[in-house]
């Protein structure tokens, strides 16, 4: 597998549907596009097969500069097409292609490595890296860094902003190293408001002069990630919100707690025990005993406040990746 790169874009790519993507580009693609300044903006799009928002922004920005100049260089990487073919997120035998960008031994990383090769010679401004998520969220951006460009990058999708440092093997993280970097996360995969939003986002960061010295980063909303919450892969799941068995049973709304205060004592749902779900911090420490507690009539229950985000009832998800993130609110913003 190697990674291919082309200066123009396929007529096709203009109007076929994500699942044509796959035939039309045949693997991992970077579509470097000339504009009227060089140093380029770079979108990732598709590292997850079955979000697929930055795919049809994407085409919607491609469609609006057709006939004109693009204001200036566009690097277009589109990542697991051949998942995108198919509608899901990545194949089983392949790893997360939003994984993959620190060292590793697998075709994935040799392309992501291909890829950071030939960005790190270009002059780059700023890089986006469009996602969807499964449960309920706001739009929200996402940094690695909380520097002051890369807040306001977030800040021009979203005031809603997020700082996380693990994952850490992510593209975002590997692109902060280059420029100011964001992933945005555009709610759930092809909502038609959600596209709109991430069309008017790419279109708005194509056309900056530059980052603005005098902007506020304290009217922002930064979250900082303190942990992630795991599911075991042999666990029962279910959201029938009842004691059966050794069921993990949510509640069935456990998506609408994200970006909400979770107060001390907030049911969560019935478990027997602790050993299907932890908490893990940043420093990959297990933490689920500050986190959530079982009571004696076995619910599940928070045990200190935090602040939800990415739950998901996607029980894929919750097992292959995580149920979701713990967040605290940054005050003061230290940048």
């Amino acid at each position: 597998m190697d990674l291919k790169v082309i200066k123009e874009i396929p007529k096709e790519l203009l109007s076929c549907n994500v699942k044509d993507i796959h035939a039309l580009l045949e693997g991992p693609t970077i579509i470097h596009l000339s504009g009227k300044k060089e140093d380029a903006l770079f979108v990732g799009a598709l590292l997850h097969g079955n979000e697929t928002t930055s795919f049809y922004s994407i085409q919607n920005l491609l469609n609006e500069y057709n006939d004109k100049e693009l204001p200036r260089d566009l690097i277009l990487f589109f990542g697991n097409t051949l998942a995108a073919s198919k509608g899901f997120r990545h194949l089983p035998e392949q790893p997360d292609y939003n994984r993959i960008w620190e060292k590793g031994e697998t075709p994935e990383h040799k392309v992501a490595e291909q890829v950071l090769d030939y960005v790190s010679s270009k002059k780059i401004f700023a890089s986006i890296d469009i996602h969807n998520n499964t449960g309920k969220n706001p739009f929200y951006g996402c940094v690695n860094y909380t520097k002051k460009s890369w807040i306001e990058l977030a800040s021009l999708f979203s005031k809603q902003i997020v700082y996380f440092t693990e994952p850490s093997e992510v593209l975002s993280n590997a692109m902060a190293q280059l420029c100011p970097s964001v992933t945005i996360e555009a709610g759930q995969p092809g909502e038609v408001e959600g596209i709109k939003e991430v069309f008017s986002y790419l279109k708005t960061v194509l056309n900056l002069e530059g980052f603005n010295e005098n902007f506020d980063e304290m009217e922002a909303e930064v979250y900082h990630t303190i942990g992630r919450i795991m599911i075991d892969k042999n666990a029962s799941v279910d959201f029938k919100n009842e004691l059966a068995g050794e069921n993990l049973s949510f509640v069935d709304n456990i998506d609408e707690n994200n970006f909400s205060l979770v107060k001390k004592n907030t049911h969560f749902g019935f478990s027997k025990n602790l050993e299907s779900i932890r908490a893990i911090n940043n420093d990959n420490k297990d933490i689920t005993e500050d986190i959530f507690i079982i009571d004696e009539d076995s619910s599940l229950k928070s045990n200190r406040m935090f602040i939800p985000a990415m739950f998901t009832k996607d029980i894929y998800i919750m097992k292959e990746d995580c149920m979701g993130y713990i967040m605290e609110k940054m005050i003061p913003l230290k940048l």
